[in-house]
C-alpha cells in the first residue's frame, strides 16, 4: 500500500518542478500564516514569495472554500496573515490567489453577506458568516469558481 503524499509535499514538489526553490517557513514567519516561501525569478528578477497553503475539503467533489476573517481568539484571519499568496488545493490544482487581492475582491464583490445574520451551522455559511461557539472567529465560503475571478490568479495542475 503506497502512502498518499501530504498537500504540502505534492506543492512542494511542484514548486520545485517549476525551478523554484522551496524553503521551510520560520516560526515568526508560521506565526503571521506563512507556511512557505518561494524563490526564484519572475521575469528575469529573482524573488521570494511567501505562501499559506490551504488543504482541500476533505469531500472530493466540494465546490466551495473556507474564508478566514477572524481566529478563533477574534484576531485576524489568515486572510490578514503576512503570505503574499493564499495557494488553495483542489481535486486536481492548486490556486494562487494574491492575498491582498482577494482582500480586495471580497469587498468589492459584495458576495459575502455582512447585512444578515450569522449561519448557526459551518456547512450553511456559503456567502453567509459564522461564529464558532464559544469563539470569536468568523469564517464564510465562496465558490472555488469565485477565486479564478480575482486579478493574476495562477493555477498549477497537480503532477
Amino acid at each position: 500500500m503506497s502512502q498518499q503524499k501530504s498537500y504540502k509535499s505534492l506543492f512542494k514538489d511542484i514548486a520545485e518542478q517549476k525551478g523554484y526553490k522551496v524553503h521551510k517557513a520560520s516560526f515568526a514567519q508560521r506565526k503571521n500564516n506563512i507556511d512557505l516561501v518561494l524563490e526564484g525569478q519572475i521575469n528575469g528578477k529573482p524573488t521570494k514569495v511567501t505562501v499559506d497553503i490551504k488543504k482541500r475539503n476533505g469531500k472530493s467533489k466540494s465546490k466551495w472554500v473556507y474564508i478566514e476573517y477572524e481566529n478563533s481568539k477574534g484576531g485576524k484571519g489568515w486572510l490578514y496573515g503576512g503570505a503574499s499568496f493564499i495557494v488553495f488545493e483542489t481535486k486536481s490544482d492548486f490556486i494562487f490567489v494574491p492575498r491582498k487581492k482577494m482582500i480586495d475582491w471580497l469587498s468589492a464583490s459584495g458576495l459575502v453577506r455582512w447585512d444578515l445574520p450569522y449561519v448557526d451551522r459551518p456547512w450553511s455559511s456559503k456567502y453567509r458568516l459564522f461564529r464558532r461557539s464559544g469563539t470569536l472567529e468568523t469564517i464564510t465560503q465562496i465558490q472555488i469558481s469565485d477565486l479564478l475571478e480575482i486579478p493574476n490568479v495562477e493555477v498549477w495542475k497537480k503532477l
